[in-house]
């Protein structure tokens, strides 16, 4: 049929017009690019509070990397991924991944190859090593983020409500794991993300639109998907107990249902104070009852800390989820694979 020829052949020409999707990685060693002796790399984006990292291999085809060239911890490592024509001509997209730090590396043979590991984290290891003890008085928590920030030399991006703490003490601690204890009181998330250092409120987070949908079709068949619940249930509420500075006197304070109740003892500067750090303490709680794991083709949008509309799987799988962890990974076998973590929200 005429009709029927014409629509094949408008078929074939916007197929052939297509052009062939491509990924690449582009990645500098102490400020020189070594893309070309890269066989394959893992970046691993997480919203769970631990370091951001990445990983790969290097073909050492000259050995020099046996020699002086042998990565050193504290050499540092810039990464971005690019996708060209990706889902459909003129589809370029690019995901800055930062600078990181080296903190590992090996080598094997008789094909000499380097195996290097990298977490994105101050290059000065004060930040996690280095203890300090130090008095917070009136401060917020955004004011305190910002002087830890200052002394190493990181901006700081900060999206949370202003938290007002009248006195904390940081008693032979590491700056960053102060930090990273204050912000988990208060249901916040602490990162360090492209030389900057992160914080922002997970539940609030939760609210955004979803930046895409993903079906049940479009996950890699060979790798699987998994998804698992804590059968026990969430809390429906809960109870917190403090002593008020001014009378000494126990106060307790309730949220939501008490039929699984929370309970906390916790110190408190206020009554608001202490809302903040019980329903903080739910949300945290609550947070990964449903957990759903799966790998599609890579996609630079798909990284920790935003939300994606799961469907196709069922009334008890489908939904909304927050993503926890997000791996990209680029190899010449497997081409470029995003391995996704994610929570439902509920």
């Amino acid at each position: 049929m005429p009709r029927a020829d014409g629509n094949n052949k408008r078929n074939t020409a916007a197929v052939e017009n297509m052009k062939a999707r491509r990924s690449e990685t582009i990645l500098k060693y102490n400020g020189v690019e070594i893309t070309p002796s890269i066989t394959g790399f893992s970046l691993e984006l997480s919203a769970e509070g631990t370091a951001d990292n990445c990983s790969f291999e290097i073909a050492d085809r000259g050995e020099r990397w046996m020699g002086a060239l042998f990565p050193k911890k504290g050499d540092t490592v810039e990464v971005k991924i690019f996708v060209y024509d990706w889902e459909g001509n003129g589809d370029n997209r690019s995901l800055s991944c930062g600078t990181f730090t080296v903190d590992s590396a090996g080598i094997s043979g008789e094909a000499v190859t380097v195996s290097v590991g990298a977490v994105a984290k101050p290059a000065t290891a004060a930040f996690s090593a280095t203890q300090r003890t130090q008095t917070w008085q009136n401060a917020t928590l955004k004011k305190i983020a910002e002087t830890i920030a200052g002394r190493y030399q990181l901006n700081l991006f900060y999206d949370a409500a202003e938290i007002l703490i009248l006195a904390k003490e940081q008693s032979e601690q590491e700056d960053g794991a102060f930090l990273q204890e204050l912000c988990q009181t208060y249901g916040l998330i602490l990162k360090i993300y492209r030389d900057k250092l992160v914080i922002f409120d997970r539940e609030g987070y939760k609210k955004k639109n979803p930046v895409k949908t993903i079906s049940r079709f479009e996950i890699k068949r060979e790798a699987g998907w998994n998804y698992q619940t804590d059968l026990e249930g969430s809390y429906t509420g809960g109870i917190i107990t403090y002593t008020d500075a001014k009378t000494e006197k126990d106060i307790s304070y309730e949220v939501g249902t008490q039929e699984r109740p929370l309970k906390l003892n916790e110190q408190a500067d206020s009554l608001g104070d202490a809302k903040r750090k019980l329903e903080a303490a739910i949300a945290n709680a609550n947070h990964d009852l449903f957990r759903l794991s799966f790998s599609v083709m890579g996609n630079p949008d798909l990284v920790d800390g935003v939300v994606l509309e799961i469907v196709d799987f069922g009334v008890e799988i489908s939904g909304r989820y927050f993503v926890d962890k997000a791996v990209h990974s680029l190899s010449r076998g497997d081409g470029y694979v995003t391995a996704l973590e994610m929570s439902k929200i509920i």
